[in-house]
């Protein structure tokens, strides 16, 4: 199956920007890696002009892309509500999926893999966000963050 950031809002009835919190810089359109730089150093820089107390927490996912759980991804997407077709393909990507280990030229039977998403795989970015975004509805909710004009800054996200 052959599946894209492109297709997918004719595969799932609506773009991946309906689903997502507008703070995360990965899988919408026009929200890059320098506008998320450029937001800090605005919120960093007008704290700092201002004596505004700020405290900026960067959290990174390490190797996070080995541990997202196959169940946590369909969850979501069902929870989200994308068509049950679009779901479906993305568990014939992950369902029964495998890994052998070659030592010596011998290879071990197949061990079940029930995490991670593929790396390399053009959609791997997009359900990385979904997976991202509930903690990052929950950080919004949560905190204060600073005002800026008419512009409050709490949380941005970079995958």
């Amino acid at each position: 199956m052959h599946c894209s950031p492109e297709s997918l809002p004719t595969t799932c009835g609506r773009g991946w920007p309906a689903y997502l919190e507008p703070i995360q810089h990965c899988g919408l359109p026009g929200n890059t890696v320098f506008n998320a730089v450029v937001t800090v150093r605005d919120a960093v820089a007008y704290a700092e002009a201002n004596g505004i107390p700020l405290c900026v927490l960067n959290i990174d996912f390490k190797e996070t892309f080995d541990k997202i759980s196959h169940s946590y991804v369909y969850a979501l997407l069902r929870q989200y509500g994308f068509s049950d077709r679009f779901q479906q393909r993305i568990r014939n990507i992950y369902d029964n999926a495998t890994a052998s280990i070659q030592i010596n030229g011998h290879r071990s039977s197949p061990i079940p893999n029930r995490s991670s998403v593929r790396q390399g795989c053009p959609i791997s970015m997009q359900l990385f966000a979904i997976c991202l975004n509930p903690l990052l509805c929950t950080l919004e909710n949560k905190i204060a963050g600073i005002q800026i004009g008419r512009r409050r800054i709490k949380t941005t996200a970079v995958a």
